[in-house]
């Protein structure tokens, strides 16, 4: 089974290269009160601090500081990610879901960790063109089922690529000379085009010279009836969607400049592009999310090798502890006894 795609796998990326030597270091642990420190041996550089206190998590540190999450009484188990979800995606990051702790951030500050982002912008865009009734995918699908029938035809009437491309170009160009009038224009002029218009569409699929046994087989072979007698645009949906999106790019320096173009190209993308939200999770955050996860997984295996201690070593430790004792008494020096018998002694 194939594994997703990360979709914060740049962050990911970056957060492995910079800790693939950080080591678990327990400054305190007593229940729900808990200071964890992650650092690579040595050095305090790209390391960070977890502390806990009932329904409390807090970070400090390089690359995780400021942050309190509050939602359960023990966090830790909260923001444990289930062994399920451990190498989730194709990257092997696990499955956190950023939006929902993101949620538990105390004082409101959810919305402080998303940034505008160019990258979102450039996707919506690409995900909105895709959908498009005119430009999408579904539209291009058509326009390539179109030529395939197109060139068959084309064949079997015996025209070359050259007639082939003449008619096509004659089609085009009527096609542009009706574009400049209004479709309920009723002058000599605009009727006129409109007529050469249909009449090149009429010679571009002519099937005159088929057979009737090559129309059947043409027809049964495609979607006649959809695909047939409708004019083709000179440039292909996938080509004007690509025009769409290289525009796009140049206005993507900032959030504002990116809605203003939005707005100035409602007729594609509709009035409602307000709602579109266009920041994704600040890259410190991800990095907080990330060591969190690190953290309490290290955690994990701390406690799990503490309570795997055989019970031997356990009552030897014991037994140690008792022979010190013993012979640290043994070393100290007793006092006299003040007995009745020995006062009545004399030298």
């Amino acid at each position: 089974m194939t594994k997703p795609t990360n979709p914060y796998a740049h962050a990911y990326a970056d957060f492995l290269r910079e800790t693939t030597e950080h080591q678990l270091v327990v400054l305190h642990d007593d229940g729900l009160y808990r200071h964890l420190r992650i650092q690579k041996p040595g050095t305090r550089a790209w390391s960070w601090d977890i502390t806990t206190w009932p329904g409390h998590l807090a970070t400090s540190g390089d690359i995780a500081e400021g942050y309190m999450f509050t939602r359960e009484l023990d966090m830790i188990d909260f923001l444990s990610v289930s062994r399920r979800y451990r190498a989730y995606y194709s990257d092997g990051a696990p499955s956190i879901n950023v939006r929902y702790w993101a949620e538990k951030l105390c004082g409101g500050r959810s919305h402080e960790v998303k940034k505008y982002d160019a990258d979102v912008f450039l996707q919506l865009v690409r995900e909105h063109l895709a959908e498009h009734e005119e430009i999408g995918d579904e539209a291009q699908a058509f326009h390539e089922r179109q030529l395939t029938l197109l060139k068959q035809l084309h064949e079997l009437r015996g025209l070359d690529e050259a007639a082939q491309m003449e008619l096509l170009k004659t089609h085009w160009v009527a096609e542009a000379r009706v574009t400049h009038f209004d479709s309920s224009s009723h002058t000599t002029l605009a009727r006129q085009r409109r007529d050469a218009a249909a009449a090149a569409v009429d010679r571009l699929w002519s099937a005159d010279d088929l057979s009737d046994e090559q129309f059947d087989r043409l027809a049964k072979e495609h979607d006649w009836n959809g695909l047939a007698g409708i004019a083709i645009e000179r440039e292909s949906p996938a080509e004007r969607a690509a025009e769409i999106l290289d525009e796009a790019g140049t206005y993507v320096g900032s959030e504002h400049e990116a809605r203003q173009w939005l707005h100035e190209n409602s007729e594609t993308f509709g009035e409602d592009t307000w709602e579109w939200d266009l920041r994704n999770y600040d890259i410190h955050f991800l990095f907080t999310c990330y060591g969190i996860d690190l953290a309490v997984r290290l955690y994990r295996e701390h406690r799990s090798q503490q309570a795997e201690t055989p019970k031997a070593t356990l009552l030897s430790n014991r037994f140690l502890r008792f022979l010190v004792r013993s012979f640290r008494a043994l070393g100290r020096p007793r006092r006299r006894a003040n007995h009745p018998a020995a006062e009545a002694v004399q030298p």
